[in-house]
């Protein structure tokens, strides 16, 4: 039994312990700090991430809250990273501002358009979003360990924008907000009564 409890808290604390990593990306902002912690934090939020679904999935405790909350922390995350990108790469930011105003913009549509159709924060999991976190890792880590990251920034920055779109897409698409969409066909699938076809390594 104690065994259990343990293995079933094991989902929950990787998922907190990237609000813990998002507080020390905001502090570490304003303190000098090698960049070798900063890629180290970024690197374990992101599997953290990862494993967070796997373990649950397999665990079986897997749910729409979990997977929400799993949304707006990842969110908060993000943007602590670019917090930190504000005040210690403020060359970068500035020449590439436009493109990174962009995706701040379309993310904050997304979470708009969520609210006045569904009243929720909607939180697909697509499974391009997932190696969309991979290319902004290889972005944040290419930036922070050589000051520059414009061929990583240009492919995370078109692939984001994908991204963005087909979740909007599926937003469109769905009567209620789901949460564990793969993809736009998927979606429609799910409108027409069909059952989704999901992989337990990337959808719960």
């Amino acid at each position: 039994m104690i065994k259990n409890r343990i293995l079933f808290k094991i989902p929950f604390f990787l998922l907190y312990s990237r609000l813990v990593v998002a507080f020390f990306m905001t502090i570490f902002s304003f303190i000098k700090i090698s960049p070798t912690i900063i890629i180290a934090l970024t690197i374990y939020a992101i599997i953290s991430d990862i494993f967070d679904g796997i373990i649950a999935r397999k665990l079986k405790i897997s749910s729409q809250e979990m997977r929400r909350l799993d949304t707006k922390i990842d969110t908060i995350f993000w943007f602590s990273c670019l917090f930190y990108i504000c005040l210690n790469h403020a060359d970068f930011l500035k020449s590439h501002l436009l493109k990174i105003g962009i995706l701040v913009f379309s993310e904050l549509l997304i979470t708009l358009f969520g609210f006045l159709k569904f009243h929720e924060r909607i939180s697909y999991h697509t499974i391009l979003s997932k190696f969309w976190a991979l290319l902004l890792l290889w972005f944040v880590v290419t930036l922070i360990s050589k000051n520059s990251a414009t061929l990583s920034f240009e492919i995370a920055f078109w692939y984001g924008i994908v991204v963005q779109l087909e979740i909007l897409l599926i937003a469109i698409i769905l009567k209620n907000n789901q949460t564990d969409i793969p993809n736009v066909c998927q979606a429609i699938k799910f409108k027409k009564g069909h059952k989704i076809t999901k992989h337990y390594l990337f959808n719960g």
